[in-house]
């Protein structure tokens, strides 16, 4: 298990997700409302399929699958 726990806020953009998905190269994210409350999780597939910027979720995938400590 991750020590820490990475999550979006549902008002957030698609790109602020994927760009923590790369940061920290996890493919699933846990999704609250502002009163931090758990309201989803959002996968990397999710992003494929609902976001339809295939470029950047190609990116994301790519990074998020490195070894980790790559860059």
């Amino acid at each position: 298990m991750t020590p820490g726990v990475t999550y979006v806020f549902e008002d957030q953009d698609v790109d602020e997700a994927e760009k923590l998905m790369r940061e920290k190269q996890i493919r699933r994210l846990i999704v609250l409302n502002r009163d931090k409350r758990l309201v989803g999780i959002v996968s990397l597939g999710d992003l494929a399929t609902q976001a339809g910027d295939n470029k950047s979720t190609g990116k994301t995938l790519s990074r998020v699958s490195e070894p980790a400590g790559a860059h």
